[in-house]
């Protein structure tokens, strides 16, 4: 299972109209984000969460929203994947989809192996 935050039904929307746009695409990327909810991976945003992000997004200098991600991977105990360059990957709190398959963590991958947390 590869959960994710109840944020993401907004985030593949925005990425269909957005970034694509192709609003047909959105029914398609929800229908995504439902089969990972359907199986059980879907993390409600929930005031734990949400002051976990406030404090991230104000040490990084982030959006509370792009926080509320890396919140949740550290309440996991896990690593956060996004394609989010600027905010995320560079400051360590994220590794590309493709760093994490070839198992290359980035520019700096002799750090501990893992996002900053």
């Amino acid at each position: 299972m590869v959960p994710t935050l109840d944020l993401a039904f907004y985030e593949v929307t925005n990425v269909a109209v957005r970034s694509w746009r192709d609003l047909s695409a959105v029914g398609r990327l929800r229908e995504r984000v439902t089969a990972v909810a359907d199986d059980g991976g879907l993390i409600r945003v929930e005031p734990t969460l949400l002051a976990a992000a406030a404090i991230i997004a104000e040490e990084y200098g982030i959006s509370a929203y792009d926080a509320a991600y890396v919140a949740a991977a550290r309440a996991l105990n896990s690593h956060l994947v996004s394609c989010d360059v600027p905010d995320l990957v560079s400051r360590g709190l994220a590794w590309l989809p493709r760093d994490t398959i070839s198992g290359d963590h980035g520019p700096d991958s002799s750090r501990s192996g893992s996002p900053q947390g």
